[in-house]
């Protein structure tokens, strides 16, 4: 039933707009878990792994690989897509030593 969760998530993610700017604006993964939860979603670190990774390696079993949507790519990565800036998904470390 988790891993549902976690589907119906990214949904949200694509699909509200409001939703995935307040995900983005977190300073902590515990700011975003309060979120995600009072928003009525709940499923665990790992649940959130697994359906990620699920996601990745649905297209795996395909003789070519197939571009993601806008719309898959929004709720994957939070929904900034051709822009500069990105900010990762909680639990990614990120630097900013880019050349």
């Amino acid at each position: 039933m988790s891993l549902e969760n976690v589907k119906v998530f990214y949904e949200k993610l694509a699909d509200d707009e409001a939703f995935r700017n307040q995900i983005q604006g977190v300073n902590s993964k515990e700011e975003c878990s309060q979120i995600v939860k009072a928003a009525g979603y709940y499923f665990t670190l790992e649940e959130y792994e697994e359906y990620t990774a699920q996601l990745f390696e649905s297209g795996a079993g395909e003789s070519k690989l197939k571009d993601l949507s806008e719309k898959e790519l929004a709720a994957v990565f939070g929904g900034l897509t051709g822009q500069n800036k990105f900010q990762p998904p909680y639990g990614v470390v990120q630097t900013n030593d880019i050349v």
